[in-house]
């Protein structure tokens, strides 16, 4: 009886390992920045070999999808991970970055005549950009098709993850997939969603509805460096009183984090916040008529007058990724431009790239110090030459 107990409690043991847990999970971050680094290594080095777990195989790439997009998904035994790819140099990709006017987070969407309806948030004021929007409505249909197969075999436990327009596409994605009608899906499916330097993709609203349903789980997060730009991307600002009495006290009691920068940013914004909101819902109905010509005849909902975006996500700082210094010999001052080098006690060495605080490698080694020390270790290239 003894031993079939034993048996019993290692059988349930096994079935559980690698199912989904509300949590941050420090195997699932490893993990899901590795594959985020995946598009990158194939471009630079024609394999992923070096950066993907053993563990999960990859079981689906997709076309060049709606704005130079691309997702993969992995799977294991237990979990299936659905890997945004990031922004790309095409112009069309930037597009899709600029498309930032904000529509309903529920609405329809038409294209060539096809309505398709959508559903972000039931928040009545929730919104949601434009341009993240139309890319998820755009592949729906391939995600969930990619869904489906998962549970065909057995596996019901998703993780969604991405860096940067991938980490907005993301978290988009999870709240899209929650809100399909019953009976899209099977009711068995979890998810699970882990941004890495992402913009943001909504208003105040849809944050808050966003946060409640899935943060306040830990169930979603956002991984960022306060050094890197993006996560502050497209624009946040204070709609309120600049300088209030509670406001003060916080930041006087330590309640609440001072930032000069974002104050100057509150000053700036008060008085151009009309004008931005025109300049911002004009360049965007233009740039409807650029996709139209890709797309076929496009037609969103009305752009609503919020430009205001709030991050979505559990927030989880990371350290700010340090910058190799490399003493540049004449050689290589021969060849470079002024403006990329700087001197320190009489040696020359080049600057800090702009993105560099960005780079989707720096965030993997940073995870893998923190809660990977012997892989850390063990790492031979803590910085990828291609991006310093």
């Amino acid at each position: 009886m003894e031993k079939f107990i034993i048996i019993l409690l290692i059988v349930i043991s096994l079935s559980s390992f690698g199912q989904l847990k509300p949590g941050f999970d420090a195997k699932e971050v490893k993990y899901t920045i590795a594959m985020c680094n995946s598009y990158n290594f194939l471009t630079q080095y024609g394999t992923t070999k070096k950066i993907i777990p053993k563990e999960f195989d990859l079981v689906f790439t997709s076309d060049i999808l709606s704005m130079d997009n691309k997702f993969e998904v992995y799977e294991n035994d237990k979990v299936g991970v659905i890997n945004y790819r990031g922004s790309t140099k095409k112009v069309i990709s930037w597009v899709e970055n600029c498309y930032s006017g904000m529509i309903p987070a529920k609405g329809v969407i038409s294209i060539k005549g096809e309505e398709l309806a959508y559903n972000f948030g039931d928040s009545l004021n929730a919104s949601v950009h434009a341009g993240y929007a139309l890319t998820i409505v755009l592949l729906s249909d391939k995600i969930i098709q990619q869904v489906k197969l998962l549970n065909q075999k057995g596996i019901y436990d998703i993780v969604i993850t991405g860096h940067s327009q991938g980490g907005a596409l993301a978290t988009l994605t999870r709240a899209y997939l929650e809100h399909l009608p019953k009976g899209k899906l099977s009711s068995k499916n979890k998810y699970k969603t882990y941004a890495f330097a992402s913009p943001m993709c909504g208003n105040e609203e849809f944050a808050l509805e966003y946060d409640f349903n899935y943060s306040a789980r830990n169930t979603s997060y956002s991984i960022i460096n306060p050094k890197d730009p993006v996560p502050y991307l497209p624009l946040h600002y204070n709609e309120g009183k600049l300088l209030s009495k509670n406001k003060l006290l916080g930041w006087v009691t330590g309640e609440e984090k001072f930032s000069l920068q974002q104050l100057g940013k509150d000053v700036i914004m008060k008085p151009l916040e009309r004008k931005l909101t025109n300049f911002i819902t004009g360049s965007n109905v233009l740039l409807s008529k650029i996709l139209s010509l890709k797309f076929g005849k496009i037609v969103l909902p009305e752009f609503v007058s919020d430009i205001n975006y709030f991050p979505a996500g559990l927030k989880k700082e990371l350290r700010p990724f340090e910058y190799p210094k490399l003493v540049l010999d004449k050689k290589d001052l021969e060849d470079v431009k002024l403006s990329t080098i700087e001197e320190i006690d009489g040696k020359w060495y080049k600057k800090e790239p702009m993105f560099y605080q960005h780079k989707p490698y720096n965030y993997y080694v940073e995870i893998l110090r923190l809660y990977d020390t012997k892989a850390y270790g063990k790492l031979k290239n803590k910085y990828l030459v291609s991006d310093i």
